[in-house]
């Protein structure tokens, strides 16, 4: 692998990536103060700014512990070793596949679990990649009982 011939994947990953966090982002607001806003208890622009500082807390100040399990304790990486930009390609299109189908969702109005989604896309890209002898079992049963 040369330095910058994947740029163009990382670059597409970097987009699906924002729109994954618009989508998160967006189902988490109206999830959490729907009921304030649509009772005046708090206008939009309170839910949005309270909304923001509270997500960057949450994930800043706690989200280390979600991040290494879904960086590394959904499937075998180090299968991808070899391959690494095999890596990148698995994730970028868990990226695509989790943010589509959270925004599809969303712009409808139904109910949709963001954890669920990144993990289904990741989970999905390990078999992909190597069967579903890479995925570990134990933790994506651990996330399914936890919601």
């Amino acid at each position: 692998m040369y330095p910058g011939e994947y740029t163009f994947l990382f670059g597409l990953g970097m987009a699906f990536a924002f729109l994954n966090s618009y989508g998160i982002g967006a189902n988490d607001v109206s999830n959490s103060f729907s009921a304030a806003v649509g009772s005046k208890a708090l206008n939009l622009k309170q839910a949005v700014l309270i909304t923001s500082v509270c997500e960057f807390l949450g994930a800043f100040l706690m989200g280390s512990s979600t991040t290494d399990t879904i960086k590394g304790g959904l499937i075998d990486v180090a299968l991808f070793e070899p391959q690494l930009e095999l890596l990148l390609l698995a994730m970028v299109c868990s990226l695509v596949g989790s943010s589509t189908w959270v925004l599809f969702t969303s712009s409808r109005g139904w109910p949709v679990s963001t954890t669920h989604a990144i993990v289904g896309a990741i989970t999905g890209a390990g078999i992909a990649g190597f069967g579903a002898s890479a995925v570990h079992w134990a933790e994506i049963g651990k996330i399914i009982i936890s919601r």
